[in-house]
């Protein structure tokens, strides 16, 4: 999953070639109504875990990830398309250039010699060989000056050469780097408001000016320390960024009505920080014995046109999917009735989070289309007839839905959690630990085979298939409460 982000890269490839769905033949309408629910069988979990496993040998057969732009990347594409393939789907690769970047170098060093956790924010520039010494400089005041988002927040501030202290939240990364940079500040961090470290891209690298980096809460409060103090601190952000081209893998199932087309996916690339097991490799297994399960028994008379995408750089800004909704033309997006999107479902604390259908995108404004709502309660009617009970999470724009939203398509989608707290509460529902991490691994080497949860990957699975297997049949509003868009 993408970290906290920030607005959408700007190194998104432009619209390039049309997605081939119209030229495929056309099956026939809607099933009929009255037609009785197809219960699907459980996903196998031992071909769910061969995946896994696969994905993680590729990864350590290849520097130890498989981000995009990266071999471990290409291998994963080449291990679902052949399984996809030879199970009769059509595949095709959508090329496109991306700005790659991958952490060298990232390190800070108080007075007392202590070393507090430190992240670069992707695309953000490096600081000198060796590092930068300098004094740290907090801003003072209400929240909002304390965010460092005007030049105002900066008057009477002694910034020039200095280490720029800010809080997280009120404007984009890009907009804290700018104004501490005008200011005269030779570096910025910022801290954490919520838990853990902080996680940021930079959505236009090519203005950036000055090193940008991420702290938790502790750590700003320790810097504002070094601050008052008048010590100096010696920060360290180094990271490698160049242009480089990945892929889409869309798999088409060979029969089905073009006309109504249900698209499925989850992101293929891991960050370039570990082999992306949990984030977002059960995701990908799921998606993959999903679509081979249905190909058996998919494209009689009444079924929907069916779509599995693997999204590429993900991790790089939600770039896949979004060429991927770029791509079509108008009467294509027309026809794609649905988007179903899985995303870390197999933390080893996990939780079961179903798209809130209602939220609105915090970066957009973006409202779910019609028709979103009634994904999002089959989704939970899932989950409740495995004898469980689902939470909807916020639409916070760290998915691949966001795209299809954006498009005006009715998304739903699944979600296990990340670097969040589960809380007392959702772990007396759900099991597992209370004030710790869903994925105690999310995005770091960690994230392995050994730490995923079997159970979580199951049940989110199991939801999943019992929602696709119903749109593989039936138009939004056949059977339901809900219209018809």
């Amino acid at each position: 999953m993408l970290h906290r982000f920030q607005g959408k890269s700007a190194m998104a490839a432009g619209a390039v070639g049309v997605l081939f769905l119209a030229q495929l033949v056309s099956g026939s309408s809607s099933a009929a109504a009255g037609e009785t629910e197809v219960t699907p069988p459980p996903l196998s979990q031992d071909q769910v875990e061969k995946h896994l496993k696969e994905f993680e040998r590729i990864a350590d057969a290849h520097g130890g990830d498989r981000a995009s732009g990266t071999q471990g990347y290409a291998e994963s594409v080449t291990y679902a398309e052949k399984l996809l393939k030879a199970a009769g789907y059509t595949t095709q690769r959508q090329e496109f250039p991306f700005l790659y970047t991958r952490t060298l170098e990232e390190k800070l060093v108080l007075r007392d010699g202590g070393t507090p956790g430190v992240v670069v924010s992707g695309y953000s520039p490096s600081t000198p060989q060796g590092g930068l010494t300098a004094r740290p400089v907090a801003l003072d005041g209400d929240a909002e000056r304390r965010q460092g988002c005007r030049a105002a927040a900066y008057a009477g501030v002694p910034a020039a050469g200095r280490i720029a202290l800010v809080d997280a939240g009120g404007c984009s990364m890009d907009d804290k780097q700018r104004v501490a940079a005008e200011a005269g500040a030779s570096a910025v961090l910022v801290a954490n408001t919520g838990p853990g470290e902080l996680h940021t891209w930079l959505a236009d690298p090519a203005a950036a000016r000055i090193p940008v980096g991420g702290v938790t809460r502790q750590t700003g409060r320790r810097l504002a320390d070094e601050a008052r103090a008048g010590h100096t601190v010696q920060v360290t952000l180094r990271s490698l960024t160049e242009r480089r081209t990945t892929e889409n893998l869309i798999a088409v199932s060979p029969g089905g009505d073009p006309g109504h087309t249900v698209v499925s996916g989850a992101h293929l690339d891991s960050v370039p920080e570990g082999p992306g097991i949990n984030d977002n490799g059960v995701a990908a297994a799921v998606l993959l014995e999903s679509a081979l399960a249905a190909a058996g028994d998919h494209g009689g008379p009444g079924d929907n046109r069916l779509v599995f995408g693997f999204w590429g750089a993900e991790e790089f800004g939600l770039l896949g999917s979004q060429h991927y909704v770029d791509s079509l033309t108008p009467e294509e997006r027309r026809r794609t009735a649905l988007y179903l999107n899985l995303e870390m479902i197999g933390g080893s604390n996990y939780g079961l989070f179903t798209l809130d259908s209602d939220a609105v995108d915090p970066g957009t404004g973006q409202r779910p289309a019609p028709g979103s709502q009634e994904i999002e309660r089959r989704l939970t009617e899932a989950f409740a007839a495995q004898g469980r009970t689902s939470r909807p999470a916020s639409a916070d724009g760290r998915s691949d839905y966001v795209a299809f939203r954006g498009a005006g398509i009715p998304a739903g989608g699944l979600y296990g959690g990340s670097f969040e707290t589960k809380t007392a509460e959702q772990a007396a529902l759900w099991g597992g630990s209370a004030d710790r991490p869903y994925d105690p691994c999310y995005h770091l080497t960690c994230d392995r085979t050994a730490q995923y949860s079997r159970e979580g990957a199951a049940l989110h699975g199991q939801a999943f298939q019992t929602v696709l297997t119903h749109y593989a049949r039936h138009r939004l509003g056949e059977g339901s409460a809900g219209g018809d868009r």
